[in-house]
């Protein structure tokens, strides 16, 4: 479903025509999401006055959509375009809306776009997220790092990396991989501190199955980075984790903690007499 999206200004000379960001809005027909500032000290030193009326207004606002509604009194069954016009004409002159803009984004992933775009809070240092390319990085240097310490200089060329493994249907590529003509041991990653596309949760589960139904014993792991509880989003992005680490887990997948690869590697070599 197609998603809209409004940035909140605040315009306090209408006409010198300056303004500031103060909160975003993302909605389709069935979901509003809002994000106003939480530092409002910055919007009140560019007004010169007291911006009380800003955060009742955030306030309200937040308080509408989590009844699904763009703005106190809102119409859900009128259009867009109608809604927002009553907004124009009914809220505070200081406080405007910008001409709404459509994005093929949920709405959730949307909001936290278009936050870390438009928004300047003093308050918020976005903590870094890794991707899975940085959970792939991590993990095939984990695995190096075990390598280097315990295993012999002969038997070091045994560790691949972005090396494929036979399924029952067809060869998966997995982040790192302990082989000698065959495999003893694969390791892929995912993180869970970015949103995930749904298809690559999917396809993880593929990798796990495929590989476990034409080799039930072969040992596979999961390192899954954790999402962070300092983000807007973490409840959400906990969610997903907890739902989809259970769901591998449940197809034979042993699920790891970043600081549980290397002591998991150590264990599997010592069980395939690698050490």
């Amino acid at each position: 479903m197609a998603s809209k999206y409004s940035i909140v200004q605040y315009v306090p000379n209408p006409i010198a025509n300056e303004r500031i960001n103060i909160g975003v809005v993302a909605f389709n027909e069935e979901q509003v999401r809002v994000q106003f500032l939480t530092n409002w000290e910055r919007v009140r030193h560019f007004g010169m006055e007291d911006v009380t009326f800003l955060k009742e207004f955030a306030q309200r606002m937040s308080q509408a959509a989590d009844s699904g509604l763009i703005f106190p009194g809102d119409n859900r069954d009128a259009p867009y375009q109608e809604r927002l016009n009553k907004i124009a004409r009914d809220w505070l002159s200081g406080i405007q809306w910008t001409e709404p803009r459509g994005s093929l984004e949920d709405v959730d992933s949307l909001l936290e776009d278009i936050a870390s775009n438009f928004l300047v809070d003093l308050n918020s240092q976005k903590p870094h997220r890794r991707d899975r390319e940085a959970a792939a990085r991590l993990t095939t240097a984990k695995f190096r790092n075990v390598f280097k310490q315990y295993v012999k200089n002969d038997a070091k060329k045994l560790l691949k990396t972005s090396y494929s493994v036979q399924g029952i249907h067809m060869e998966h590529k997995f982040d790192a991989v302990v082989a000698n003509g065959r495999p003893y041991l694969a390791a892929h990653a995912i993180s869970f501190e970015v949103k995930i596309p749904e298809h690559l949760q999917n396809s993880l589960s593929w990798m796990i199955t495929d590989v476990k139904q034409f080799q039930p014993d072969f040992p596979i792991a999961i390192v899954a980075l954790q999402p962070k509880k300092d983000v807007d989003n973490y409840q959400k992005l906990e969610q997903t984790y907890q739902q989809a680490t259970s769901t591998y887990s449940e197809l034979g997948a042993k699920i790891l903690a970043e600081d549980d690869v290397e002591n998991w590697v150590l264990e599997r070599l010592e069980k395939a007499n690698l050490l």
